[in-house]
């Protein structure tokens, strides 16, 4: 109860700022910005490179943004910061592995999909845990504000089990708190903790289980422009489907292509 009455709160702020006008994305030069939020700690979405932030939703959002003749503008920080920022109408989109949710629904409109993730645990390669039943008594670390520390929260309670929540501002933080042994698993999406043991030779496993099948979207304010955006970004979305260039850099970025349910 305590999280639809956030997000109902959210969705009267988005509501006033609308009203006052708030949240423009035309700079006063008339130059078109696109204000973007990025943790920029998150790979393969969003991360540094050579002093650069890039990652998968980082080139797909820029890709998108060039096409509409936009300039963007990023802000990186923690995911929960940036959500508000979104909701505060500081921003105008996420690109940072965002998933569509129903109470996000009752705040946001979505792009169409452009990827398609899987809820799943990792835990270290030479672990003998095998489900979630074996985290009995230990703990699962987690982004705060991500909808798979939700999910997974919701999955140990319906179940019984005793097993701690411990959230991160970001990505990095429970990767290495298990590689560090504070944690015993690590709650993310099946393809990034793939990516990490592939790509980045983390000393990681993925458990076989899964816990919920979600769509990654761009959200957008349920305004005017919110709308405006939404529709640019879906027709260019298809363009980029249908050219091949979403699955050309999923398997840039995650050696797979994930942008097909």
């Amino acid at each position: 109860m305590k999280k639809l009455f956030k997000w109902v709160a959210f969705a009267a702020i988005a509501l006033v700022l609308a009203a006052c006008g708030n949240g423009s994305s035309e700079e006063a030069s008339g130059d078109k910005v696109l204000r973007v939020g990025a943790t920029g700690q998150s790979f393969p979405n969003s991360y540094q490179e050579d002093g650069e932030l890039t990652g998968f939703d980082v080139e797909v959002l820029e890709t998108i943004a060039a096409d509409l003749g936009y300039t963007v503008e990023w802000t990186t920080g923690g995911f929960d910061g940036l959500v508000t920022q979104l909701n505060t109408g500081k921003l105008d989109t996420i690109a940072n592995n965002f998933a569509q949710t129903e109470e996000r629904a009752e705040v946001y409109q979505f792009s169409t999909p452009y990827a398609f993730a899987h809820t799943a645990l990792g835990v270290l390669a030479d672990s003998d845990i095998q489900s979630i039943e074996d985290l009995e008594g230990q703990t699962i670390g987690g982004v705060a504000g991500s909808n798979k520390v939700d999910i997974i929260t919701k999955y140990i309670e319906e179940n019984g089990l005793d097993i701690e929540i411990r959230t991160y501002e970001n990505r990095e933080g429970p990767e290495l708190d298990l590689e560090k042994g504070q944690v015993q698993a690590y709650v993310q999406d099946y393809a990034i903790i793939q990516s990490s043991i592939t790509l980045k030779d983390k000393p990681f496993r993925t458990l076989e289980e899964t816990y919920s099948d979600d769509s990654v979207v761009f959200p957008f304010a349920q305004t005017d422009e919110g709308t405006e955006l939404k529709e640019a970004f879906d027709a260019e979305l298809e363009k980029l489907r249908e050219d091949g260039t979403l699955a050309e850099l999923s398997e840039k970025y995650y050696g797979e292509d994930i942008t097909q349910e």
